[in-house]
Protein backbone atom coordinates (compact mmCIF):
# COMPACT_ATOMS: atom_id res chain seq x y z
CA UNK A 1 0.00 0.00 0.00
CA UNK A 2 2.55 1.96 0.81
CA UNK A 3 4.34 1.62 -2.75
CA UNK A 4 1.01 2.45 -4.39
CA UNK A 5 0.90 5.65 -2.02
CA UNK A 6 4.22 6.73 -3.59
CA UNK A 7 3.36 6.25 -6.76
CA UNK A 8 0.10 7.85 -6.81
CA UNK A 9 1.85 11.09 -5.44
CA UNK A 10 4.86 10.78 -7.65
CA UNK A 11 2.05 10.23 -10.73
CA UNK A 12 0.26 13.71 -9.61
CA UNK A 13 -2.73 11.91 -7.56
CA UNK A 14 -2.35 13.21 -4.37
CA UNK A 15 -5.61 12.23 -3.62
CA UNK A 16 -4.64 8.89 -2.65
CA UNK A 17 -2.48 10.07 0.04
CA UNK A 18 -5.51 12.57 1.09
CA UNK A 19 -7.60 9.91 1.71
CA UNK A 20 -5.39 7.62 3.74
CA UNK A 21 -3.77 10.33 5.68
CA UNK A 22 -4.30 9.85 9.13
CA UNK A 23 -4.57 13.51 10.12
CA UNK A 24 -6.31 14.82 6.94
CA UNK A 25 -8.47 11.90 7.53
CA UNK A 26 -9.29 13.17 11.72
CA UNK A 27 -9.90 16.40 10.14
CA UNK A 28 -12.11 15.38 8.10
CA UNK A 29 -13.98 12.95 10.48
CA UNK A 30 -14.33 16.33 12.87
CA UNK A 31 -15.17 18.72 10.78
CA UNK A 32 -18.10 16.80 8.63
CA UNK A 33 -18.93 14.79 10.95
CA UNK A 34 -18.13 15.52 15.07
CA UNK A 35 -18.76 19.46 14.64
CA UNK A 36 -21.89 18.89 13.36
CA UNK A 37 -23.11 16.75 16.22
CA UNK A 38 -21.21 18.56 18.60
CA UNK A 39 -23.48 21.97 16.94
CA UNK A 40 -27.13 20.23 17.43
CA UNK A 41 -25.93 19.68 20.62
CA UNK A 42 -25.03 22.87 21.26
CA UNK A 43 -28.26 23.70 19.91
CA UNK A 44 -30.30 21.27 22.16
CA UNK A 45 -28.94 23.37 24.96
CA UNK A 46 -29.44 26.60 23.74
CA UNK A 47 -32.99 25.59 23.82
CA UNK A 48 -33.38 24.10 27.30
CA UNK A 49 -31.49 26.41 29.16
CA UNK A 50 -33.24 29.34 27.46
CA UNK A 51 -36.86 27.87 29.16
CA UNK A 52 -35.16 28.77 32.66
CA UNK A 53 -33.68 32.31 31.54
CA UNK A 54 -30.22 30.79 31.17
CA UNK A 55 -28.12 32.12 27.78
CA UNK A 56 -24.97 30.59 28.15
CA UNK A 57 -25.75 28.22 25.35
CA UNK A 58 -26.66 30.16 21.52
CA UNK A 59 -28.16 28.76 18.81
CA UNK A 60 -25.85 28.35 15.85
CA UNK A 61 -26.08 27.51 12.46
CA UNK A 62 -25.00 23.88 11.67
CA UNK A 63 -23.46 23.46 7.90
CA UNK A 64 -23.40 20.22 5.96
CA UNK A 65 -19.92 21.62 4.03
CA UNK A 66 -20.74 19.21 0.76
CA UNK A 67 -22.52 15.82 0.62
CA UNK A 68 -19.38 13.85 -0.36
CA UNK A 69 -17.19 15.05 2.02
CA UNK A 70 -19.79 14.07 4.31
CA UNK A 71 -20.06 10.25 2.50
CA UNK A 72 -16.42 10.52 2.75
CA UNK A 73 -15.89 10.92 6.43
CA UNK A 74 -18.76 8.47 7.70
CA UNK A 75 -17.15 5.89 5.65
CA UNK A 76 -13.63 6.11 6.44
CA UNK A 77 -15.36 6.33 10.42
CA UNK A 78 -16.91 3.18 9.53
CA UNK A 79 -13.76 1.42 7.73
CA UNK A 80 -11.32 1.86 10.96
CA UNK A 81 -14.30 1.08 13.99
CA UNK A 82 -15.23 -2.31 11.78
CA UNK A 83 -11.21 -2.73 11.24
CA UNK A 84 -10.28 -2.28 14.61
CA UNK A 85 -13.18 -4.22 16.13
CA UNK A 86 -12.89 -7.29 13.76
CA UNK A 87 -8.88 -7.34 13.27
CA UNK A 88 -7.05 -4.82 15.65
CA UNK A 89 -5.15 -2.38 14.00
CA UNK A 90 -5.32 -3.12 10.35
CA UNK A 91 -5.72 0.14 9.23
CA UNK A 92 -2.63 0.97 11.03
CA UNK A 93 -0.87 -1.82 10.02
CA UNK A 94 -1.61 -2.29 6.02
CA UNK A 95 -3.53 0.71 4.96
CA UNK A 96 -1.99 3.77 6.96
CA UNK A 97 1.17 5.04 5.13
CA UNK A 98 2.27 6.67 7.78
CA UNK A 99 1.85 3.67 9.92
CA UNK A 100 3.69 1.89 7.68
CA UNK A 101 6.58 4.18 7.31
CA UNK A 102 6.48 4.07 11.14
CA UNK A 103 6.78 0.28 11.37
CA UNK A 104 9.57 0.45 9.06
CA UNK A 105 11.59 2.62 10.99
CA UNK A 106 10.61 0.45 14.28
CA UNK A 107 12.81 -2.23 12.86
CA UNK A 108 15.58 -0.86 13.84
CA UNK A 109 14.86 -0.03 16.84
CA UNK A 110 17.02 -0.79 19.45
CA UNK A 111 14.30 -2.50 22.55
CA UNK A 112 11.98 -5.13 20.86
CA UNK A 113 9.60 -7.58 22.01
CA UNK A 114 11.16 -10.96 21.66
CA UNK A 115 9.84 -14.63 22.79
CA UNK A 116 12.09 -16.95 24.81
CA UNK A 117 11.83 -20.41 22.67
CA UNK A 118 12.78 -22.38 25.40
CA UNK A 119 10.00 -21.48 27.54
CA UNK A 120 7.42 -21.10 24.78
CA UNK A 121 4.48 -23.61 24.56
CA UNK A 122 3.19 -22.20 21.83
CA UNK A 123 -0.07 -21.69 23.23
CA UNK A 124 -1.24 -19.26 21.86
CA UNK A 125 -2.63 -16.40 23.93
CA UNK A 126 -0.15 -14.08 23.00
CA UNK A 127 -1.22 -14.18 19.69
CA UNK A 128 -4.87 -13.84 20.96
CA UNK A 129 -4.20 -10.83 22.90
CA UNK A 130 -2.45 -8.82 20.25
CA UNK A 131 -4.45 -6.11 18.44
CA UNK A 132 -1.38 -5.43 15.81
CA UNK A 133 -1.80 -9.27 14.67
CA UNK A 134 2.34 -9.49 14.69
CA UNK A 135 2.98 -12.35 16.83
CA UNK A 136 3.24 -16.45 15.13
CA UNK A 137 3.30 -18.42 18.12
CA UNK A 138 3.59 -21.55 16.48
CA UNK A 139 7.04 -20.33 15.11
CA UNK A 140 7.88 -18.32 18.25
CA UNK A 141 8.17 -14.92 16.48
CA UNK A 142 7.45 -11.33 16.43
CA UNK A 143 7.04 -9.01 13.36
CA UNK A 144 8.55 -5.85 14.72
CA UNK A 145 7.56 -3.75 12.00
CA UNK A 146 4.10 -4.54 13.36
CA UNK A 147 4.58 -4.37 16.86
CA UNK A 148 3.24 -1.48 18.81
CA UNK A 149 4.89 -2.34 22.28
CA UNK A 150 1.59 -2.51 23.76
CA UNK A 151 2.73 -4.94 26.71
CA UNK A 152 -0.89 -6.71 26.08
CA UNK A 153 1.13 -10.11 25.11
CA UNK A 154 3.81 -9.70 28.23
CA UNK A 155 0.48 -9.76 30.17
CA UNK A 156 -0.63 -12.87 28.45
CA UNK A 157 1.77 -15.30 28.70
CA UNK A 158 1.49 -17.06 31.78
CA UNK A 159 5.06 -18.90 31.17
CA UNK A 160 6.72 -14.88 31.11
CA UNK A 161 8.09 -16.22 27.64
CA UNK A 162 8.06 -12.78 26.08
CA UNK A 163 10.37 -9.61 27.14
CA UNK A 164 11.07 -6.24 26.11
CA UNK A 165 14.57 -6.39 25.70
CA UNK A 166 18.03 -4.87 23.94
CA UNK A 167 19.03 -8.45 23.43
CA UNK A 168 19.41 -9.51 19.61
CA UNK A 169 18.88 -12.84 18.06
CA UNK A 170 19.14 -14.08 14.08
CA UNK A 171 16.51 -15.56 12.71
CA UNK A 172 17.02 -19.11 12.20
CA UNK A 173 16.42 -20.43 8.94
CA UNK A 174 13.61 -22.65 7.34
CA UNK A 175 15.07 -26.31 5.71
CA UNK A 176 14.72 -24.37 2.41
CA UNK A 177 17.30 -21.54 3.71
CA UNK A 178 14.56 -18.86 3.90
CA UNK A 179 13.89 -17.06 6.87
CA UNK A 180 11.38 -17.23 9.34
CA UNK A 181 9.88 -13.74 9.07
CA UNK A 182 10.56 -14.06 4.87
CA UNK A 183 7.89 -17.25 5.50
CA UNK A 184 5.68 -15.37 7.19
CA UNK A 185 5.02 -12.38 5.10
CA UNK A 186 4.55 -15.09 2.36
CA UNK A 187 1.99 -16.78 4.28
CA UNK A 188 0.18 -13.80 5.42
CA UNK A 189 -0.13 -12.70 1.59
CA UNK A 190 -1.35 -16.05 0.69
CA UNK A 191 -3.74 -15.82 3.59
CA UNK A 192 -5.42 -12.26 2.26
CA UNK A 193 -5.70 -13.39 -1.54
CA UNK A 194 -8.92 -12.87 -2.33
CA UNK A 195 -11.02 -13.02 -5.71
CA UNK A 196 -12.61 -9.70 -6.73
CA UNK A 197 -16.38 -10.37 -7.88
CA UNK A 198 -16.35 -7.22 -10.42
CA UNK A 199 -20.23 -7.18 -11.15
CA UNK A 200 -20.36 -5.87 -7.53
CA UNK A 201 -17.98 -3.33 -8.22
CA UNK A 202 -19.50 -2.14 -11.73
CA UNK A 203 -22.77 -2.13 -10.10
CA UNK A 204 -21.84 0.17 -7.31
CA UNK A 205 -20.10 2.50 -10.10
CA UNK A 206 -23.60 2.66 -11.67
CA UNK A 207 -25.15 3.08 -8.58
CA UNK A 208 -23.11 6.44 -7.65
CA UNK A 209 -23.25 7.72 -10.87
CA UNK A 210 -26.69 7.70 -11.02
CA UNK A 211 -27.14 9.14 -7.52
CA UNK A 212 -24.53 11.73 -8.63
CA UNK A 213 -26.95 12.64 -12.34
CA UNK A 214 -30.11 12.53 -10.50
CA UNK A 215 -30.12 15.92 -8.46
CA UNK A 216 -29.08 17.96 -11.47
CA UNK A 217 -31.62 16.08 -13.75
CA UNK A 218 -34.43 16.89 -11.56
CA UNK A 219 -33.17 20.18 -11.14
CA UNK A 220 -33.16 20.88 -14.63
CA UNK A 221 -36.68 19.64 -15.21
CA UNK A 222 -37.79 21.56 -12.69
CA UNK A 223 -36.29 25.19 -13.67
CA UNK A 224 -37.23 26.59 -16.76
CA UNK A 225 -34.91 28.33 -18.24
CA UNK A 226 -35.34 31.82 -20.80
CA UNK A 227 -34.75 32.55 -23.48
CA UNK A 228 -31.45 34.73 -23.93
CA UNK A 229 -29.89 33.50 -20.78
CA UNK A 230 -26.33 32.79 -20.73
CA UNK A 231 -24.73 29.70 -18.84
CA UNK A 232 -21.58 30.18 -17.35
CA UNK A 233 -18.81 27.40 -16.53
CA UNK A 234 -15.29 28.01 -14.97
CA UNK A 235 -12.61 27.58 -16.65
CA UNK A 236 -10.37 27.49 -13.65
CA UNK A 237 -11.61 26.92 -10.01
CA UNK A 238 -11.05 29.48 -7.43
CA UNK A 239 -8.42 28.46 -5.09
CA UNK A 240 -7.96 29.37 -1.41
CA UNK A 241 -6.06 32.98 -0.51
CA UNK A 242 -2.64 32.18 -0.53
CA UNK A 243 -2.43 28.99 -2.19
CA UNK A 244 -0.31 30.54 -5.05
CA UNK A 245 -2.10 28.44 -7.67
CA UNK A 246 -3.81 25.17 -7.77
CA UNK A 247 -1.21 23.21 -8.64
CA UNK A 248 0.57 24.77 -5.38
CA UNK A 249 -2.01 23.71 -3.84
CA UNK A 250 -2.65 20.12 -4.71
CA UNK A 251 0.85 19.55 -4.00
CA UNK A 252 0.64 20.36 -0.46
CA UNK A 253 -2.22 19.85 0.42
CA UNK A 254 -3.70 16.81 2.44
CA UNK A 255 -7.12 17.68 2.24
CA UNK A 256 -7.41 18.18 6.54
CA UNK A 257 -10.18 20.40 5.66
CA UNK A 258 -9.01 22.69 8.87
CA UNK A 259 -9.45 25.69 6.68
CA UNK A 260 -12.86 25.06 5.53
CA UNK A 261 -13.99 24.19 9.29
CA UNK A 262 -12.18 28.11 10.48
CA UNK A 263 -13.48 30.03 7.35
CA UNK A 264 -16.40 31.79 9.12
CA UNK A 265 -18.53 33.19 5.71
CA UNK A 266 -18.55 29.03 4.67
CA UNK A 267 -17.09 29.64 1.58
CA UNK A 268 -14.39 27.31 1.76
CA UNK A 269 -15.76 23.65 -0.04
CA UNK A 270 -14.51 20.14 -0.28
CA UNK A 271 -13.54 20.00 -4.74
CA UNK A 272 -15.59 17.10 -6.33
CA UNK A 273 -13.95 17.59 -9.57
CA UNK A 274 -12.97 21.03 -10.19
CA UNK A 275 -9.25 20.15 -9.72
CA UNK A 276 -9.64 17.18 -11.32
CA UNK A 277 -9.43 13.31 -9.99
CA UNK A 278 -6.33 14.37 -8.28
CA UNK A 279 -7.37 17.11 -5.94
CA UNK A 280 -10.52 15.32 -4.54
CA UNK A 281 -11.64 17.12 -1.63
CA UNK A 282 -9.11 19.81 -1.74
CA UNK A 283 -10.31 23.25 -0.51
CA UNK A 284 -12.03 24.82 -3.02
CA UNK A 285 -13.91 28.74 -2.48
CA UNK A 286 -18.00 28.27 -3.41
CA UNK A 287 -20.12 31.17 -3.31
CA UNK A 288 -23.05 29.78 -3.22
CA UNK A 289 -23.68 30.82 0.47
CA UNK A 290 -21.46 33.58 1.52
CA UNK A 291 -18.39 35.43 0.19
CA UNK A 292 -14.86 35.73 1.12
CA UNK A 293 -14.45 38.37 3.77
CA UNK A 294 -11.85 41.25 2.75
CA UNK A 295 -9.99 41.23 5.76
CA UNK A 296 -10.03 37.51 6.88
CA UNK A 297 -7.00 35.62 7.14
CA UNK A 298 -8.30 32.44 9.16
CA UNK A 299 -7.65 30.07 6.11
CA UNK A 300 -4.09 30.99 5.58
CA UNK A 301 -3.46 30.99 9.65
CA UNK A 302 -4.50 27.72 10.15
CA UNK A 303 -3.12 25.69 7.15
CA UNK A 304 -0.44 23.06 8.19
CA UNK A 305 1.83 22.16 5.67
CA UNK A 306 2.18 25.60 3.71
CA UNK A 307 -0.46 24.87 1.26
CA UNK A 308 -1.78 28.22 2.07
CA UNK A 309 0.59 30.89 2.69
CA UNK A 310 0.34 33.14 5.76
CA UNK A 311 -1.00 36.67 4.34
CA UNK A 312 -0.89 39.41 6.25
CA UNK A 313 -4.50 41.80 6.26
CA UNK A 314 -2.80 44.27 3.78
CA UNK A 315 -1.34 41.07 1.39
CA UNK A 316 -4.91 39.49 1.23
CA UNK A 317 -6.15 43.14 0.18
CA UNK A 318 -3.93 42.80 -2.77
CA UNK A 319 -4.37 39.05 -3.52
CA UNK A 320 -6.57 38.56 -6.61
CA UNK A 321 -7.75 34.80 -6.19
CA UNK A 322 -10.10 35.74 -9.60
CA UNK A 323 -11.34 38.28 -11.68
CA UNK A 324 -14.68 39.55 -12.41
CA UNK A 325 -17.16 38.65 -15.36
CA UNK A 326 -20.21 40.37 -16.18
CA UNK A 327 -22.91 38.77 -18.57
CA UNK A 328 -25.09 41.91 -19.83
CA UNK A 329 -28.12 39.18 -21.10
CA UNK A 330 -28.15 37.84 -17.56
CA UNK A 331 -28.67 41.24 -15.88
CA UNK A 332 -31.88 42.23 -14.32
CA UNK A 333 -31.36 45.74 -14.94
CA UNK A 334 -31.18 44.31 -18.86
CA UNK A 335 -33.73 41.49 -18.66
CA UNK A 336 -36.21 43.24 -16.21
CA UNK A 337 -35.66 46.61 -16.51
CA UNK A 338 -35.65 47.04 -13.11
CA UNK A 339 -33.41 48.92 -10.55
CA UNK A 340 -30.43 46.82 -8.40
CA UNK A 341 -26.99 47.47 -7.77
CA UNK A 342 -26.49 45.15 -5.01
CA UNK A 343 -23.30 43.36 -6.70
CA UNK A 344 -21.74 47.07 -6.95
CA UNK A 345 -22.75 47.88 -2.74
CA UNK A 346 -21.03 44.53 -2.44
CA UNK A 347 -17.48 45.05 -4.17
CA UNK A 348 -14.75 45.83 -1.27
CA UNK A 349 -12.53 47.23 -4.38
CA UNK A 350 -14.88 49.22 -6.45
CA UNK A 351 -13.96 46.79 -9.42
CA UNK A 352 -17.79 46.97 -9.52
CA UNK A 353 -19.38 50.44 -10.54
CA UNK A 354 -22.67 51.39 -11.19
CA UNK A 355 -22.95 53.44 -14.42
CA UNK A 356 -25.73 55.11 -16.36
CA UNK A 357 -27.76 52.70 -18.54
CA UNK A 358 -31.58 53.75 -19.33
CA UNK A 359 -33.88 56.51 -18.52
CA UNK A 360 -33.01 56.40 -14.55
CA UNK A 361 -31.58 53.01 -14.96
CA UNK A 362 -27.91 51.93 -13.89
CA UNK A 363 -26.20 48.81 -15.14
CA UNK A 364 -22.92 47.67 -13.62
CA UNK A 365 -19.52 48.56 -15.65
CA UNK A 366 -16.48 45.83 -14.05
CA UNK A 367 -12.94 46.36 -13.77
CA UNK A 368 -11.24 43.40 -13.48
CA UNK A 369 -7.32 44.58 -12.87
CA UNK A 370 -8.67 45.88 -9.37
CA UNK A 371 -10.70 42.98 -8.52
CA UNK A 372 -9.42 40.25 -5.65
CA UNK A 373 -11.93 37.65 -6.50
CA UNK A 374 -13.49 37.94 -3.10
CA UNK A 375 -17.10 36.61 -4.75
CA UNK A 376 -19.25 39.39 -2.82
CA UNK A 377 -21.06 40.21 -6.62
CA UNK A 378 -21.56 36.57 -7.49
CA UNK A 379 -23.13 35.92 -4.26
CA UNK A 380 -25.85 38.73 -4.07
CA UNK A 381 -26.80 38.75 -7.57
CA UNK A 382 -30.23 38.06 -7.91
CA UNK A 383 -30.38 36.74 -11.78
CA UNK A 384 -31.65 33.11 -11.85
CA UNK A 385 -30.94 30.63 -13.34
CA UNK A 386 -28.18 32.19 -14.14
CA UNK A 387 -25.52 34.85 -12.41
CA UNK A 388 -25.05 37.76 -14.17
CA UNK A 389 -21.79 38.22 -12.59
CA UNK A 390 -19.41 36.14 -11.38
CA UNK A 391 -15.90 35.10 -10.54
CA UNK A 392 -13.48 33.38 -13.15
CA UNK A 393 -10.34 31.75 -11.23
CA UNK A 394 -6.76 32.49 -11.70
CA UNK A 395 -4.21 30.03 -13.01
CA UNK A 396 -1.85 31.58 -10.67
CA UNK A 397 -2.79 34.50 -8.16
CA UNK A 398 -1.64 37.83 -9.10
CA UNK A 399 -1.44 40.73 -7.08
CA UNK A 400 -4.59 43.26 -8.04
CA UNK A 401 -4.02 46.54 -8.30
CA UNK A 402 -4.40 49.70 -5.94
CA UNK A 403 -7.94 51.31 -6.23
CA UNK A 404 -8.82 54.50 -4.37
CA UNK A 405 -11.86 54.67 -2.08
CA UNK A 406 -14.26 56.97 -3.28
CA UNK A 407 -14.67 60.10 -1.18
CA UNK A 408 -18.23 60.59 -0.27
CA UNK A 409 -19.16 63.99 -0.26
CA UNK A 410 -21.56 66.20 2.16
CA UNK A 411 -24.21 67.43 0.70
CA UNK A 412 -25.49 70.68 2.51
CA UNK A 413 -28.70 71.78 2.73
CA UNK A 414 -29.55 75.54 2.66
CA UNK A 415 -33.34 74.78 3.88
CA UNK A 416 -35.88 72.45 3.89
CA UNK A 417 -38.14 72.32 0.83
CA UNK A 418 -41.41 73.47 3.09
Amino acid sequence: MLAAVIVSYVAGLTVVLSLLDPYSAFGRMVTHLFRPVYMAGNNVLAELFSHFGNYTFYHTDIFVHSLASLLIAVATLGVVSFLAARHGRTWCNTLCPVGTVLGYLSALSLFKMRINESTCISCGKCAKACKASCIDSKNSQIDATRCVACFDCIDACNEHSITYTLKRKANPATPSGESTERKMASVGAEAKGETIDESKRQFMGALAVTALAAPSTLLAQAISIPTGRVPFKRAYPISPPGSISAEHLLDHCTACHLCVAKCPSQVLKPALLQYGVGGLMMPVMNFDHGFCNFDCTLCTDVCPTDALKPLTKEAKHKTQMGRVVFILHNCVVYTDETSCGACSEHCPTQAVKMVPFKDALTIPSVDPAICVGCGGCEYVCPAVPYKAIHVEGNPVQLEAQAFVDEVKKDVQLEGFGF
